[in-house]
């Protein structure tokens, strides 16, 4: 083509420029490294991150229409937007793709603009996806199992590689009917339950994807912007009674789960117990019960038969099956006087499981019933006034994996499922009760964390124990991302490795010995007298050198932690142990990994032995087969003290013992708090030099140095004039210890 002049050389250049805009490409960038490429010609997309460099593709497989870039503000922060149009057979579609400005973070959204009977294609559908990752995922089974794959469920999907990069990607809204689709390898999308049908107007469904540096980093990133997105509000770690104290359990796996002593009867053995406790004085602050209390079926969720009894030395009764729920109500042979009665004689809050609902339920001709799930919010309410009027504090919604299997609906429509988990959270919270999910599968954990009173969640099958360690703690993960916190299940109070590992998780502490048989000295290095959990910060997780290795099928020990931060310092306790698949081998960690940056003192908590790390040094320790090791680390601080906290504490830092640290040049002061049951405290540490003790309103022994290993301890104590701080409901008294190191 020859152009004749200049301006015909002008118009023409204009005009591919305009059509270059209405039909090629379109980019944003955001200033967390983050860009997005959209082509309008035929509706693919381009999604790269900077840290790591990694690029998705995908595509609509459609010409779009009014794109346009938008900036704003949402929940989650400032974003830059690309919005556009498309047709899906009959049905016009609408689009987003948000790329944050201060996190490596994309938002996808698709909206059926009419009713639709089949669900739209998933969005995004990355077909271009870096090579050679790991996939992680978590599995469609009770207590969401962890799975080294992608399972093609409403789940996120973790990719990673050897260093620890990763992407992580799941649904954002509309949890119950998503569905994680593909390999994670060729394919990796986001679309519904194929059973799903009949969308209304106007339904818009979301995808969160994450980019980051460090496996726990980028759970961290997406859990928190989830939660931002649906101004979800979490629980503290002692939001309700469960998560405070140590407790008394009656489930599956302890002494009295459909048992009991039958020259007492049911009520009067767990009195016993109660009473015993209390003379023995070990303090239980609650007591949960299990399947047993109230009136079942014997049909299985599945509709099929089951025993005639649960347990065959034991009375038969409507108590005494193992089917569907028939009447939420204490079986009167059982407790006689109502169960608010029994509440008040043994004097604890209590906590009450529940199961489906069986189909010969009366409850079908009362309520609304979908499958084996109430969804009528007056059947919620009714049982949970009768929760309130017996002295329920916590509600346990167990068996939900069958609940949803064997309600058809929860998969095939959006309101149902939604219905059952919005009006069970409803009318607990205008209670005042707290909810635990048990048996659930990973959307439940999605959905859950939009529950303020979802405060605990099962993360490990029935009776913990160490087969249960390894899924424990890759389940745990998730409910940390979510700000819901993990129960590991029931043990005995001898069993050490799971008191330990209860209390590390920051969430409930639980046991279900016999009467007479419980371990109390066990039980104080997780408890304080009063019962108060001393815990850490954080649910322990595995560290990212373990979702590596076992991708990698490498025969290593599983290693996680947590922290404490008291004043900005940061005390790690880690955790490790080999599986039974597991040979003898060594447990590795950098402080690197653990976010610190050295020098820190690493203390073997069972052998009383430590060892200084210089800067940003490694520690390596023998690990036998089928053993476990539990460490702390402690940096040394400006003080030249690495402080411990309290020598007869797993978590010697937790704030419910140490309130405060206060670090500086050759002193350092801590808080310490102490029940009023409770004469004295032992805190130890490393220090270069004999630390000088001085303890404001209150006294101390000697301290213990050993000049070779550089460790102390000394025994502090309140005085008569300590003030007893009661602004908490367990009166507290706090002295002020002072460790200088002597010059």
């Amino acid at each position: 083509m020859r152009f004749q002049s200049f301006s015909q050389l002008s118009s023409a250049v204009f005009a591919m420029m305009v059509a270059a805009h209405h039909c090629g490409a379109e980019v944003i960038t955001s200033a967390s490294g983050m860009s997005l490429r959209l082509e309008a010609g035929d509706g693919s997309y381009r999604l790269t991150a900077k840290q790591p460099a990694w690029e998705l593709g995908g595509s609509i497989n459609q010409t779009l229409k009014a794109v346009v870039t938008n900036r704003g503000s949402d929940a989650i922060g400032d974003y830059q937007e690309l919005a556009f149009q498309w047709q899906e057979g009959p049905t016009p579609m609408r689009g987003q793709i948000r790329l944050y400005e201060g996190r490596a973070l994309a938002l996808f959204a698709q909206t059926c603009r009419a009713a639709t009977e089949l669900p739209p294609r998933p969005f995004p559908d990355f077909r271009t996806l870096p090579a050679k990752l790991h996939v992680f995922s978590y599995g469609h089974h009770e207590f969401a199992p962890p799975r080294f794959a992608a399972t093609e469920i409403s789940t996120p999907w973790l990719l990673f590689d050897n260093d620890a990069n990763a992407i992580i990607i799941s649904p954002a809204s509309h949890f119950i009917v998503a569905s994680m689709v593909g390999n994670g390898q060729t394919e990796m999308a986001s679309g519904f339950n194929p059973m799903l049908r009949n969308l209304p107007p106007e339904f818009t469904q979301q995808t969160l994807v994450a980019f980051g540096q460090g496996i726990n980093r980028t759970w961290d990133l997406w859990g928190g912007a989830l939660l931002d997105l649906h101004h979800a509000k979490r629980p503290t770690d002692t939001a309700d009674t469960v998560l405070k104290y140590l407790g008394y359990w009656t489930d599956n796996g302890a002494t009295y789960y459909y048992n009991y002593n039958t020259n007492l009867g049911y009520a009067g053995t767990l009195q016993s117990f109660v009473d015993q406790c209390r003379l023995d004085q070990i303090p239980i602050r609650y007591m949960q019960l299990d399947s047993w209390w109230y009136y079942k079926s014997t049909t299985q969720p599945d509709g099929q038969p089951g025993k005639e009894k649960k347990a065959n030395n034991l009375p038969q009764g409507e108590w005494n099956c193992y089917g569907g729920l028939l009447e939420y109500k204490a079986a009167t042979n059982l407790f006689p006087n109502g169960l608010d009665a029994f509440q008040k004689s043994v004097g604890l809050p209590l906590v009450t499981h529940n199961r489906w609902i069986d189909p010969a339920s009366p409850y079908h001709q009362q309520y609304k019933i979908s499958g084996i799930a109430a969804i009528d919010p007056r059947w919620w309410d009714h049982i949970a006034g009768y929760l309130k009027a017996s002295g329920i504090i916590t509600y346990e919604q167990d068996w939900l994996d069958r609940i949803y299997t064997y309600s058809p609906a929860f998969s095939s429509n959006v309101e149902t499922g939604e219905a059952f988990l919005d009006n069970m959270a409803r009318a607990c919270q205008a209670q005042g009760i707290t909810m635990q999910y048990c048996m659930p599968y990973p959307c439940y954990f999605l959905q859950g964390s939009r529950y303020e009173n979802l405060t605990t969640i099962r993360t490990s099958g029935d009776r913990f124990n160490t087969n249960h360690w390894n899924d424990f703690l890759y389940t745990s993960r998730l409910a940390a991302s979510l700000g819901i916190w993990p129960w590991a299940d029931v043990y005995m109070s001898r069993e050490t490795d799971n008191v330990l590992l209860s209390t590390l998780s920051a969430g409930p502490v639980g046991i279900g010995d016999a009467i007479g048989t419980v371990n109390k000295a066990n039980l104080l290095h997780a408890v304080r007298a009063d019962g108060v959990i001393v815990k850490p910060d954080a649910p322990i997780v595995p560290l990212d050198r373990s979702y590596i290795a076992d991708a990698e099928k490498e025969p290593a020990p599983l290693t996680a932690s947590t922290y404490t931060d008291r004043g900005g310092i940061k005390t790690e306790y880690v955790f490790a142990f080999n599986r039974r698949q597991t040979p003898a081998d060594a447990v590795h960690f950098s402080l690197a990994e653990l976010g610190l940056s050295g020098p820190a003192y690493v203390y073997d908590y069972f052998s009383g032995t430590g060892e200084l790390l210089k800067d940003t040094a490694s520690f390596t320790a023998p690990l036998d087969k089928d053993a476990s090791a539990f460490y702390i680390v402690a940096p040394v601080g400006k003080s030249g003290i690495a402080f411990l906290g309290d020598k007869n504490k797993f978590v010697g830092t937790g704030r419910q013992r140490v309130a405060s640290l206060q670090d500086g040049p050759g002193k350092l002061t801590v808080g310490v708090v102490l029940a009023l049951n409770e004469e004295s405290v032992v805190l130890h540490g490393y220090a270069a030099v004999k630390p000088k003790v001085t303890v404001i309103s209150g006294s101390d022994d000697a301290v213990q140095y050993d000049a070779t290993d550089h460790y102390f301890t000394v025994e502090v104590k309140p005085g008569g004039g300590t003030q007893v701080d009661k602004s908490d409901t367990d009166p507290v008294r706090q002295v002020t210890v002072v460790l200088e190191t002597e010059k």
